[in-house]
């Protein structure tokens, strides 16, 4: 039987925070120099303030994640979709 290219998880992953990043830069440019409210709304899910704090007497860890979305963000999420299963 003939082995054939496969899309796994991973290339979902990869697509998906390839749109995420790029997303989020143009949004944020057309943020700078647009004056539609659309681009200027953005809302951050994460921890805010200060991060769980593990204290092993040797090491500290800290643990937190943020992310910030926009209107870039949400596009770039579809477009990574749609290049997903397109390609």
């Amino acid at each position: 039987m003939p082995r054939g290219r496969t899309k796994g998880p991973l290339t979902l992953f990869l697509f998906l925070m390839a749109g995420i990043i790029i997303g989020s830069v143009v949004g944020n440019i057309l943020a700078r120099y647009s004056d539609a409210q659309l681009f200027h709304q953005s809302f951050t899910i994460g921890t805010q303030g200060m991060p769980a704090i593990l204290d092993l007497i040797v090491i500290k860890l800290a643990f937190g994640l943020s992310l910030t979305i926009n209107f870039g963000t949400i596009l770039g999420v579809i477009l990574g979709i749609i290049l997903y299963y397109r390609y």
